[in-house]
């Protein structure tokens, strides 16, 4: 056959590199003449269509939906002949390779797949057969153990489908929206790729309108099911699983059960129900025998005219659940609880209301244990002390489920609040696994947030009681139980809710006040915190405007720690002054003519010096006004509740509670005659770099993290050579890997006396101030640099030797930090740790977040600090930022995520100010649109970041960032076209996948 065309990813735009796949807009096999558009990709601007220019026959394998490909990379092939487009091109570099659905076959036995069965599990215990929803391994894709290579819908929740074999996915298997039974196999598993087979037939149901009627999975050999052959009534199994249901028609629950247990094929049956639904006498016709009696079988309906739609697997466990909550005789009882004093209590615990009527809920069943116990057929009652509380909630589609909160009686609200929020967030997306919603032993149901001023809900068989709570009022919130009558009489069903009102109305009676944990004695102060950095001297005036008496010891005349006195503020100072030259590169571009800047040293110590000294007498004078005793000294334990101080306000003390907030030093790595240069001067750190009394000439810097690359691009502008040796791959590679490396190309070009070395290891520094050699490995070259200053810039690392932990009992973790919570909590109840000394993010408003974080939890509030949301800059130029995860890091953490960019190189306010290199990347849930990251290299990335903190704090949707109206021409535009471009993807790929 004649040589295929081949489609590539084209070039839609002047500083496009590459493209997302967001559609095919044709299927294979499909005719395209000139100009048909055949997919749809997104670029760095838009989402734009490919037009074809030739004529032809698609041809796979095409490109995955979602998948990054550069331009001029292969997407698919235009064929001369249909029958050519059938059959996918041979040794085509294409990231996933869909074949053509094609006629079903049916394997004869010598056909059989030979390798390992992957079969529908059974997920729950109801649970008898499943819908395929997706495929999400493509044939051929190596299978690791523990893989996820489909979703099947049961009849509870959309569900994952593990693997724990290894080997290659293979055919055939069954087709997207296909109905099969537990135990049947839905594909294979084969040793070696080439034993890989795209298509044959697998058995199982299908819906009325046959799956492989549409590809609805780019890159999946579609194949139809084969109907199960009938089993002589010599073979029947009693117990076995409902039959499949039958190819045209439908069956009722019962006959399809009874089908099974017989071995009868309902396909070869004529249904004598209504609009011709195979019932259970059909099948026992066939056999020659009488339905049976059953207790639980269905009396007949009435036909209802119009178009039926089939009930989703979840609407159809409904309606069943609900029909056998008919034989369950129950009765009804209303009361009214004033919700206000629990609001407030919830609100200062930080919990959901809903969790907080759970708890309220377990206090009333502790007294009434029968509420809690469930009627066992026959005449049996099961009593049960643990309280495992169902809490009705709605999917994102409408439907309805029940999450349950396990052991409410024994744990506090803080931990059920911690249970709750990811509980009813898989509840939403249908994502709940059986433990989470099965076997409740009471429920809740609450629609008071739609106002309604009274309802009944239903009991399910499982259960004695269910509670349904309606919109509050003047006169209080109407609060129904619905009992079963032969488990719960009236009178206890009014006990119970006279009991759960007042746990509703009086939450101190369970919650007790809202006690400080700071433990009570005959102590000198309340709370000690040790530092006066920012997570200390936030924690000490958190805790002070709330009545706790605190003393703050400081190893320095004023507060501010390593932030004020050696880190964000000197070095941002001196990052103002290079921008102001960096900034004159531009001025002649926009037709200015102001001379080339110089630098007067002493001046810029001088401005810089005042700063310091200016905010920290600011401290000083807030902390002191604020009546926090403010101790200069060092302190030591030496015991769990006493430390001594030695320094100006020597003296010993005693204390409650402590928060310990030192910090943490520069870390010098042990290189060969590096503590030497530092003793001489010729070296210095992050913490002693503030004495200089010139810049020098010629820096070297050993570390390309934050600090490392800030410095050396500063001393850059003042006039250096400088020379970064980093070992790791990458700068800066705390931040997300493409800001890094865009990071390196804008040095290259905007900053031309400063080069980056990465993989590099130092071997040795000698020499004398004004004169060092640094020697050093590159691969497999040693080389030797001359310079006038070394910055040693390895990061930090805690070091709490003076601290004599041990006299408290508190224990250490890795690398010398101290071990605690996302609360602050150590190893020690009333001693709590904070900022640099924890590790983690060494950043000041890190450790700002976590003192406050630290006062809220001795306040007797849950609190927690979150690094899945906490942020960053690193002042370069153009600025390296960050807020919440990347995509990589999302994905690592289970969250299913997509990711839009935009180079600054297309943004009008960019090209004004001449500040063009970098780009902005936004990450957000493929599911619920929340945005879970954004990234950033570009000039005022500082200001810009702002805004996505709030959108990834406060957890928005590309939805709501996308209609929130941003003003023009401003950069934060960016983060609206951002998210209309992603939301588009994700609209159009649902769209695509059915």
């Amino acid at each position: 056959m004649a040589e295929p065309y081949v489609i590539k990813m084209p070039q839609l735009t002047d500083t496009m590199t590459e493209g997302v796949v967001v559609s095919w807009e044709k299927p294979i096999g499909a005719r395209v003449e000139r100009g048909d558009v055949v997919a749809t990709i997104e670029t760095d601007k838009a989402i734009m269509d490919v037009e074809v220019f030739r004529s032809g026959y698609l041809a796979g394998p095409l490109a995955a939906v979602d998948s990054v490909m550069p331009v001029g990379a292969t997407m698919a092939y235009l064929t001369e002949t249909p029958d050519e487009a059938v059959s996918p091109v041979q040794d085509a570099p294409v990231q996933s390779a869909p074949a053509l659905a094609s006629e079903p076959t049916t394997p004869t036995e010598s056909e059989a797949p030979s390798g390992y069965a992957i079969k529908m599990p059974q997920l729950s215990d109801t649970m008898t057969e499943g819908v395929l929803v997706s495929w999400e391994k493509s044939l051929g894709d190596k299978i690791q153990r523990g893989d996820v290579v489909a979703t099947i819908e049961t009849d509870k929740a959309i569900m994952d489908v593990e693997v724990f074999r290894e080997g290659y996915l293979s055919g055939p298997r069954v087709a997207v929206d296909a109905v099969v039974p537990v135990g049947e196999a839905i594909a294979w598993l084969v040793e070696t790729a080439d034993q890989v087979r795209e298509a044959g037939t697998v058995s199982g149901s299908r819906p009325e309108v046959p799956a492989a009627a549409v590809n609805k999975n780019p890159g999946a050999s579609t194949i139809s099911a084969q109907a199960p052959v009938a089993q002589p009534l010599s073979a029947r199994v009693p117990g076995a699983q409902p039959a499949p249901r039958p190819q045209q028609g439908a069956a009722s629950p019962f006959a399809r059960q009874l089908a099974g247990q017989q071995g009868v094929d309902l396909n070869h049956l004529q249904g004598s129900g209504p609009a011709g639904v195979i019932v259970a006498a059909d099948v026992m016709a066939a056999t020659g025998r009488a339905a049976p009696a059953t207790a639980g079988a269905r009396v007949s309906e009435p036909a209802v005219p119009g178009e039926g739609r089939a009930m989703s697997a979840i609407e159809k466990a409904i309606s069943q659940a609900m029909v056998a909550s008919l034989s369950i005789p129950v009765f009804h009882v209303t009361v009214k609880a004033k919700p206000e004093a629990l609001m407030r209590a919830a609100k200062a615990h930080k919990v959901s209301l809903t969790v907080a009527i759970a708890k309220a809920a377990s206090q009333a069943l502790a007294k009434h244990p029968l509420v809690n116990a469930a009627y066992q057929p026959t005449d049996k009652i099961v009593e049960r002390t643990q309280h495992d509380i169902g809490i009705a909630a709605t999917t994102e589609d409408g439907g309805l489920v029940v999450p349950v909160l396990r052991a409410v009686e024994g744990k506090d609200l803080a931990q059920l609040q911690s249970e709750w929020t990811p509980l009813v967030e898989k509840a939403r997306k249908r994502r709940l696994s059986p433990p989470e919603y099965t076997h409740p032993t009471f429920t809740i149901s609450n629609m008071g947030m739609y106002g309604i001023s009274q309802f009944d809900a239903i009991v399910t068989p499982g259960t004695a009681a269910i509670i349904a709570i309606a919109g509050n009022s003047p006169e209080g919130m109407p609060i129904t139980i619905t009992a079963d009558h032969r488990v719960v009489n009236g009178a206890e069903a009014a006990l119970f809710l006279k009991d759960l009102k007042k746990a509703i109305e009086h939450p101190e009676g369970w919650l007790g006040a809202a006690a400080s944990p700071i433990p009570e004695g005959d102590y000198d102060v309340q709370v000690l915190v040790i530092g006066a950095g920012p997570g200390g001297e936030d924690c000490a005036r958190e805790l002070v405007e709330n009545g706790v008496k605190v003393a703050m010891v400081n190893n320095a005349p004023y507060p501010g720690g390593e932030c004020l006195w050696r880190g964000c503020i000197p070095s941002k100072a001196w990052r103002a002054a290079a921008d102001r030259i960096r900034d004159r590169e531009h001025d002649a571009a926009m037709g200015l003519q102001m001379g080339t800047p110089k630098l007067d040293w002493a001046q810029l110590e001088n401005h810089r010096r005042g700063i310091l000294q200016t905010r920290g007498e600011m401290a000083l004078k807030t902390d002191q006004g604020m009546k926090i005793q403010v101790l200069e000294g060092k302190a030591r334990f030496t015991g769990e509740h006493s430390v001594e101080i030695s320094g100006k306000d020597a003296r010993s003390l005693s204390f409650g509670a402590c928060v310990i907030a030192t910090g943490a030093p520069a870390f010098v790595p042990p290189i060969p005659g590096v503590q030497e240069a530092l003793k001489s001067g010729a070296a210095v750190t992050s913490d002693t770099v503030w004495d200089l009394a010139q810049p020098p000439r010629r820096l070297c810097v050993i570390g390309a993290g934050a600090i490392g690359m800030e410095m050396a691009q500063m001393f850059h502008d003042f006039g250096a050579e400088v020379l970064v040796l980093e070992a790791l791959p990458r700068p800066v590679a705390e931040m997300e890997k493409e800001v890094s490396e865009q990071l390196m190309k804008a040095l290259a070009h905007n900053s031309p006396r400063l080069q980056v070395l990465t993989d590099v290891k130092v071997q040795e520094v000698s020499g004398k101030p004004g004169a060092l050699d640094i020697r050093y490995q590159l691969g497999e070259e040693v080389t030797h640099h001359a310079c006038d200053l070394l910055l040693v810039a390895t990061g930090k690392r805690p070091d709490t030797s003076a601290l004599n932990l041990a006299s408290a009992g508190v224990t250490l973790a890795e690398r010398g930090a101290i071990a605690a919570s996302s609360t602050g909590q150590t190893s020690v109840a009333h001693i709590y740790a904070v900022g640099d000394v924890v590790g983690g993010y060494m950043l000041a408003h890190t450790a700002g977040q976590q003192g406050r974080v630290a006062a809220a939890n001795l306040l007797g509030h849950a609190a927690q600090y979150d690094a899945a949301k906490d942020s960053g800059v690193t002042f370069t130029r153009p600025q390296c930022a960050f807020v919440g995860l990347s995509m990589e890091q999302a994905k690592a953490a289970g969250v299913d995520v997509a990711e839009v960019k935009v180079p600054m190189s297309i943004d009008a306010k960019a090209m004004m100010t001449g500040e063009t290199d970098g780009l902005i990347k936004m990450v957000a849930d493929k599911v619920s649109h929340r945005i879970v990251g954004v990234h950033f290299l570009a000039d005022h990335a500082d200001l810009l970041v702002g805004e996505a903190v709030m959108m990834v704090s406060a957890g928005l949707t590309l939805e709501q960032v996308a209609e929130a109206i941003h003003p023009h021409p401003t950069q934060t535009e960016l983060f609206g076209e951002m998210a209309r471009r992603l939301l588009s993807r994700l609209r159009r790929s649902a769209r695509a996948a059915g």
